[in-house]
This record gives C-alpha cells, structure tokens and sequence, in this order.
C-alpha cells in the first residue's frame, strides 16, 4: 500500500472518528439542554417530587414549617421519616410544573398543645397558649370561689378554633353574672301564696319594688306553665323558666314599657334581652330563637320583642324571666302572678 494510500485511510478514519465525537456532542448538549439531574425524594416510601438537590429540599421544608409557625408559634412540625434521595434525570419543563410544595405539604405533621378551661366540669374555652388559660381560669376562681376550675392540656394534629379573648371576657362576665349571689333582703317588701309554695320579692330597694309590684306589668308569653322558679337548685335560678307545649317559636312579651339595654348573644343565656323599664327596675328575656328589637329602641307593654327558643344553656326550648331591682335579680313570680 502507497504512501498516499496510507494518509487517505488515516484521514478518513479521523474525520469519520470527529464526526462521531461532534455527533455525541450534539446530542449531550441536546439531552443536557433539555433533562436536568435531579434528586427523586420520598418519605415513607411514598414519592414526593423531583428537588435539584438536597439543599432545595430543606428550603421547601422550612417555608412549610413557617407557614405552620405563623399560625402557632408554639406548634411542633416534623416528618414521619427522613427523605430519600435517588438521582435522575428529568425533562426541564417538568421540573418546573411539579406542585412540589403541595406533595410536601401533605406529610408535613403538626402537633399543637391546646388549653381547655373547664367549670365545674364543663367545657368553656380553648387557648393555644397557657397563659391565657391560666388567667381566665385564676380570674374565675377570684371572682367566684365556689367554682371549680380546671385547665385540661391536650394534643391535636389540627388547632380548631379557638377562643378569642374578647369572646373568652364575655363567657367570663356570663359565668359571674349567672353564679353571682342572691342578696338576702333585710326587708321583706311582701310575702304571698301561689299555687302552694311561697314567693318572697326582695330586692335593694324596698321602694322600687313596691312600685313596680303596683303598677305591675304583663305575664311576658302566651304560655303558662312555669318549668323551674326562683331560687336555689344547687346554685342560685335568677328567673323563672316559662314553656308549654310547642314552646318554640311563641311570641315573647315585653313587660312592660321599657327601653332595650341589650339585645344579642351569650354562651349561657343565649339570644337574649335586656329592657330597663326606669327607676332601677329592668327585666331580662332569655334563650330566645329570635331577637325581634335591638339596643336603644322604646318598647310598649306587651309589645312582642322575641320569640322563645333553646339558645344557651339550656334543655329544652323554653323562656328564662328576670326581674331586677337595682341590679339584684328578685323573684319574678309576684310581678306577673294573676296576669
């Protein structure tokens, strides 16, 4: 074989070799352009996504921790298990259209620490932190002594609503309102007989209860039958509960002309009102389906103002009447008797 023979051989050896190599080229820059290496993740066996590395991973996973610290700073965030990795290669424009923080989101676990106030075994209030429970509760015992109080610590995987501390003020001032004493009068304004039992009216003031007893007023419902009286059963019954049958949805009555101090809503008397007739003499309407008067409004005797319901505390529907002599809650039962 020549010389000349030789060199063309090389030659054409060298360019078909070049052009493997640039063909090679052409196509890792092709595939580098259009797949990226990535790392695959689990946890617990179960694929989350595609991350560019590790490091990313831990960004994603520190945002949703944030996310969950900004709504409780106080929570526990954590991972059944640890990711794992494994290399790969993905197209370019599915790394980018993976949700990955929504597949994270999903195992991430939470752990919240809730305090439930309790009285006299009762559930009222929710906190997610201690020392709100712990006022509440210190402020219960010192305004009433006779109640029990307790702070249940619990887990939960969700917070739930919680109690706000506006709302948690007005559950506080209900339960005081509801356990405050009774006054025992040092004058007796008059003494009657009803239906075989005694009712006695008392009050702070001899006068004004003797004024309201003599103007009088209206028995406040189209219904009859008193359910529960005045006075003590196992704590003090600031009213007396009225019903009959079908209670719910029975026009309530306004005693007598007044003007609204108060209608709306509380844990334990519900959907209620509060009319201040003049002269230190109010009455209270409580555990009504619906309020048909608002604050600041004049009210005439007998005008229907609500109708009976079972809001609040309550066991069945029925109407809670008050009467109050200067703030003290007096027996009702003598203002309506004969109406």
């Amino acid at each position: 074989m020549g010389k000349k023979s030789v060199l063309s051989t090389l030659r054409f050896i060298f360019l078909t070799i070049g052009g493997i190599v640039l063909i090679f080229s052409a196509v890792a820059i092709t595939v580098l352009n259009q797949y990226k290496p990535v790392v695959k993740t689990y946890i617990n066996g179960e694929f989350i996504g595609y991350f560019s590395n590790p490091q990313q991973f831990d960004e994603v996973y520190n945002d949703l921790v944030a996310e969950k610290q900004n709504i409780d700073p106080n929570v526990k965030v954590y991972l059944e298990s640890e990711p794992t990795f494994e290399t790969s290669y993905i197209r370019s424009n599915l790394l980018e259209e993976q949700n990955i923080y929504t597949n994270l989101r999903a195992e991430v676990k939470t752990e919240y620490t809730i305090y439930k106030v309790s009285v006299n075994g009762e559930e009222k209030m929710t906190f997610n932190t201690q020392d709100d429970a712990n006022k509440y509760s210190e402020d219960l015992k010192k305004e009433v002594a006779k109640l029990n109080t307790e702070i249940k610590v619990e887990k939960t995987a969700q917070l739930g609503e919680m109690t706000t501390l506006e709302r948690a003020d007005a559950i506080l001032k209900d339960i005081v309102d509801r356990n405050k004493p009774v006054v025992t009068p040092k004058v007796v304004v008059s003494t009657q007989t009803y239906a075989k039992n005694t009712y006695t009216n008392n009050g702070a003031s001899t006068q004004v209860a003797n004024t309201a007893l003599a103007q009088g007023g209206v028995w406040p419902s189209n219904l009859r039958q008193v359910s529960s009286s005045f006075g003590y059963r196992g704590d003090y019954h600031t009213g007396i509960d009225i019903t009959g049958s079908g209670a719910t949805g029975n026009p309530i009555y306004a005693y007598k002309t007044g003007t609204v101090t108060f209608a709306g809503y509380s844990s334990s008397y519900g959907n209620y009102i509060k009319i201040d007739h003049g002269n230190g003499l109010a009455t209270w309407y409580a555990h009504c389906s619906k309020l048909l008067v608002s604050a600041g409004q004049e009210v005439s005797q007998g005008q229907t103002i609500a109708l009976i319901g079972s809001t609040g505390w309550v066991t069945g529907p029925h109407l809670h009447f008050e009467v109050r002599v200067n703030g003290v809650p007096v027996n009702p039962y003598p203002y309506i008797a004969g109406k």
